[in-house]
């Protein structure tokens, strides 16, 4: 990494200007000047003396800011050229203060001049060192600044990557318990089970699509269940009792893709298969606040010790948090008289309440 230039902030030029004026009060302290002049040429004397200061300060300056945009990586060879550039810029800046004084060509020899100029290296090199460390702490603060945004576009990606695995160990889940369901109709009932194929590739046709996206809408994942629960039906018969209520208004808010199937196919695999009696399904959502509220609820077997620690629901919760980080929960609790209830709660965004309350 090539150093940036030397660049002169207004402090660094705030403080040169204090540097000359402490250094021009030194006339102020000689006691035989005010046995012999007066206040007024105290004042003029001191007063030219400080502007001679300003002149050589801002040669130096300058020179600094040339010399600074040599590209030098080496610190102690950087700390010689900027050395080099104060004594430089003194020897000009002494010649320039002749120059205004005398009002003529000023002929000088270099030999003449470095003795004044050398008097200027000590601040110089003070000043020096207090603006390439300050350098020094503004690159070095770029440098963590650019790793910690390139940390943080890799844990991006690492999220990602972790979602998309996830998802991908959810796919083969819930699409081969369903392709068991229809080979078991077909050996048991072929007219069925061709039937309940047939539900099953519409419903693939409309699934795939969605699946390896990072979100879907609400309405999309309700159509999805609808027709999974159409293949259900043929299985567990009157056994099997759903009830949807989503409202139009809140068709197009984004979950996850699979979410909702996540929590039917738990209701039903580990609430209401083990019935013999079934049960019934419900699906509702709702806003709360900033906050899309999606509850899946059955009347199963309700909570036991095994509720909550399935590889879907598991995954589930590592996708909400990736997606939305705390806002993004699941929630079971015990439904009422009996089941288990699976709440979703996914933030929504200012447009699309907007949105919503607009369509309601």
């Amino acid at each position: 990494m090539i150093p940036r230039a030397w660049n002169l902030s207004r402090s660094s030029v705030a403080i040169a200007a204090l540097v000359c004026l402490a250094l021009s009060t030194q006339f102020l302290f000689q006691r035989p000047l005010y046995e012999n002049w007066s206040a007024v040429a105290i004042a003029g004397a001191w007063a030219r003396g400080l502007g001679d200061q300003l002149v050589i300060v801002t040669v130096i300056l300058l020179v600094v800011t040339l010399a600074g945009r040599v590209p030098i990586r080496h610190f102690l060879l950087r700390g010689t050229l900027f050395a080099c550039a104060v004594l430089a810029g003194a020897c000009m800046g002494e010649w320039a203060v002749l120059w205004l004084q005398w009002g003529v060509w000023p002929t000088v020899t270099l030999k003449a001049l470095l003795p004044r100029a050398f008097s200027w290296l000590p601040i110089g090199a003070v000043s020096g060192a207090i603006l390439m460390f300050r350098q020094r702490a503004s690159e070095i603060g770029a440098q963590l600044h650019e790793s910690e945004v390139a940390r943080l576009r890799l844990e991006q990606q690492r999220v990602a990557l972790q979602l998309q695995i996830l998802q991908s160990q959810i796919e083969p889940h819930f699409l081969f318990n369903t392709l068991a369901t229809v080979r078991r109709l077909h050996q048991t009932d072929p007219a069925r089970g061709r039937a309940t194929l047939a539900d099953f590739m519409q419903y693939l046709e409309a699934a795939l699509p969605e699946m390896r996206a990072s979100e879907t809408s609400l309405g999309r994942e309700v159509d999805l269940i609808t027709a999974y629960l159409e293949v259900l039906r043929v299985r567990m018969g009157s056994r099997l009792d759903v009830e949807i209520d989503v409202a139009l208004a809140l068709r197009e808010h984004r979950i996850p893709p699979l979410s909702l199937a996540t929590l039917v196919e738990n209701a039903i695999k580990h609430g209401l298969s083990d019935l013999p009696e079934g049960g019934k399904l419900s699906i509702r959502a709702w806003l709360e606040r900033d906050r899309l509220m999606v509850r899946v609820a059955d009347t199963g077997v309700g909570l036991r010790a095994s509720s909550g620690t399935g590889t879907g629901l598991a995954n589930l919760r590592v996708r909400l948090r990736g997606l939305y980080g705390e806002a993004g929960v699941l929630i079971l609790t015990a439904n009422e008289p009996r089941g288990l209830a699976a709440t979703l709660r996914i933030p929504v965004s200012r447009a699309a309440l907007e949105s919503s309350h607009g369509a309601g």
